[in-house]
């Protein structure tokens, strides 16, 4: 999901390549990239960010698996509904499985990538591929200015399978990960850190790698995916888990998680601020699929 300035809500459906906007309970289609993508496994129609100067430009970006590749896509707005989609950043490596596909924009203005590790786990360390990173670039695609590697747009390495993107009142990145059968992870995301994966998972204290903040020991409790942060509380979707997890966040150190909803909505895919004090959830439950409106607390 990705809010629009008018408190509308942008929804990407994986398998059918569509997107709906949602405005006061109401669904209409705005788009659709059936014919660009490749909905095998878990790729498909995957994220969406809105421009951050959408009210001069309005243009919204697409995370999607096409038969090559994974790629970035960006489709112009208007009141006809999405344009065309134009290629930002091809070749991300694709599998049936850990495709990633979280995109959004960051407080300085950048787009930030969340890939998989597209089912390779030693790509993750491989500072030449893009499997398993968090990468930074610019709207037109291109490595951002600052990034800690010149001429990369890698950020951060050593990720799984990026699920959740989101920044604190500090401007500091956190990120959710999919770990294997045990450590689902919470990240505070370092320029240039290396989180460990395939090596190590969770926080085992390992020179050279980064510990996570939160870690899972089950992912059956979790398998965190999208991920909201308001007024410095982590919202954060559970898949396996079926229920919402709420993770407070004290100048970069995170709190003790706190369940909510357990069981009671499935499985839980995204998480955004809707900017209205509510939380909205996409559920993940095939043609049950619902989206929620919860207030934050």
């Amino acid at each position: 999901m990705a809010a629009l300035p008018d408190g509308s809500v942008l929804v990407s459906e994986r398998e059918s390549g569509e997107i709906r906007r949602v405005v006061d309970g109401q669904v209409s289609e705005v788009g659709s990239l059936a014919g660009s993508i490749a909905a095998a496994g878990e790729g498909g129609l995957l994220g969406l960010a809105v421009g951050r100067d959408f009210a001069t430009n309005p243009e919204v970006f697409a995370y999607l698996t096409s038969p090559t590749d994974n790629r970035i896509v960006s489709l112009s707005y208007d009141d006809d509904g999405l344009g065309d989609p134009e290629d930002v950043l091809t070749g991300l490596p694709k599998a049936n499985i850990h495709n990633g596909g979280r995109i959004k924009f960051g407080p300085d203005g950048y787009l930030y990538v969340g890939t998989g590790d597209a089912a390779d786990g030693p790509l993750a360390q491989d500072p030449g591929s893009l499997a398993g990173k968090i990468l930074r670039i610019t709207a037109g695609g291109d490595p951002a200015p600052g990034n800690p590697v010149e001429g990369t747009p890698v950020y951060s390495l050593g990720h799984r399978n990026v699920q959740g993107l989101a920044w604190d009142s500090a401007g500091r990145l956190w990120a959710t990960e999919f770990g294997p059968e045990v450590d689902d992870e919470l990240n505070l995301i370092t320029p240039g850190g290396n989180y460990g994966w395939p090596e190590v998972t969770g926080a085992p204290g390992r020179d050279g790698f980064i510990d996570a903040q939160v870690v899972w020991p089950s992912t059956a409790s979790s398998s965190p995916s999208g991920m909201a942060i308001v007024d410095d509380v982590a919202y954060l979707g559970g898949l396996r888990g079926e229920r919402l997890w709420q993770v407070p966040l004290n100048s970069g150190t995170a709190g003790t998680p706190v369940s909510h909803f357990d069981g009671e909505h499935g499985r839980l895919r995204d998480v955004i601020d809707g900017g209205d004090g509510a939380l909205w959830i996409a559920t993940n439950e095939g043609s049950g699929s619902r989206i929620l409106r919860v207030a934050a607390e």
